[in-house]
């Protein structure tokens, strides 16, 4: 989420202070992004630092994650089907499908060099099956939380800003824990400039299928300052145009869902962990009510990559050889939220 005051210019010397906040924000965005990244897939959430918030000073006022974040989302109706080897073992409809998240980020240690901040989210699904009742899906809500730490160190290597960060984090439901999960990502700016920003590391994960993964991110803003292009490679690309108090975004993004579940499926486990990974092409708009309140809303279209069930512990269910996967056509969706920022 947002970084306060431990990224000032005696880190950034020589350079103004707005890009080079900017551009670390964009680092620091890594970790939310390889926290979700693990296969499967948990939501991306704002669970990195303060970083982000101070993207509101570089961006005109607009950051990427906020202090409090609530919104809404709905999705359209579609059909699914979940197979294992070849073998379907459910085919049905979802109608009806609602989210509900809330997130915050609460300061613990905020130094000029380190910081260290709790975080907290809840999310609520909502679905509805239609016709016969699912062995899998057997109620319409499902809830999910999950809670951790993030610590930030900025430094210096070879004369460049060098950022360190780590992340320990637990999840669970109504019924009980879920998982702990450790992450960590190394990256360094490689250029710094008033237009132009690049950045290169490496983000290790626990329970990842890929353990170790290179990040990228880069930011330009053209000629014409109300525009820019913002990367963050492999989760996100935008083309951004900004008015006064008002931006609008055209891009992708890749996030997911992911929720605890009983199913009535005799080779299942008693308890199996639901995920979903997607890559959602949108149109993002974003409105600054004041220093403090922002609005948005979003559409576009919600395309898959890998989803299915898993075991608590988020390893691989084996039936016939693969775990359980689900298959689903694309659906559009739209998206609303508020955010409070602690910091403008």
């Amino acid at each position: 989420m947002f970084l306060d005051t431990i990224f000032t210019a005696s880190i950034f010397h020589g350079m103004c202070v707005p890009d080079k906040l900017r551009l670390k924000s964009s680092i620091t965005f890594l970790l939310l992004f390889f926290w979700g990244i693990t296969i499967p897939c948990k939501a991306q959430t704002a669970t990195d630092s303060l970083a982000n918030d101070f993207r509101s000073v570089v961006a005109k006022n607009f950051s990427r994650y906020r202090t409090v974040n609530l919104y809404w989302e709905m999705k359209g109706s579609h059909h699914y089907t979940f197979a294992s080897g070849g073998t379907e073992m459910e085919k049905a409809r979802k109608r009806d499908l609602h989210t509900i998240r809330f997130s915050t980020m609460i300061p613990v240690v905020k130094k000029k060099r380190f910081s260290l901040y709790g975080n907290l989210q809840y999310s609520n699904y909502h679905f509805q099956i239609q016709g016969e009742p699912s062995d899998i899906f057997g109620q319409d809500d499902y809830s999910h939380y999950q809670g951790g730490l993030s610590a930030s160190y900025f430094a210096s290597l070879l004369g460049r800003p060098f950022l360190l960060s780590a992340d320990v984090s637990v999840d669970g439901w109504n019924e009980g824990w879920g998982k702990l999960q450790g992450r960590f990502v190394a990256a360094m700016i490689f250029k710094r400039g008033n237009k132009t920003g690049i950045s290169v590391g490496l983000a290790a994960m626990a329970l990842g299928k890929i353990p170790v993964m290179p990040v990228f991110s880069y930011w330009h803003r053209f000629d014409n300052p109300d525009w820019s292009v913002d990367i963050t490679l492999p989760s996100q690309l935008y083309l951004r145009y900004q008015i006064k108090n008002q931006r609008i975004s055209v891009g992708s993004s890749m996030t997911g869902d992911n929720f605890y579940l009983h199913t009535d499926l005799s080779e299942l486990p008693s308890v199996c962990y639901y995920s979903e990974v997607v890559i959602k092409p949108e149109v993002l708009y974003e409105y600054i009510i004041n220093k403090h309140f922002y609005l948005s809303a979003r559409t576009g279209i919600s395309v898959p990559l890998k989803s299915g069930l898993y075991t608590k512990g988020r390893k691989e269910i084996k039936l016939t050889g693969e775990h359980l996967e689900q298959d689903r056509s694309l659906i559009p969706f739209f998206h609303v939220g508020i955010s409070y920022s602690l910091f403008r």
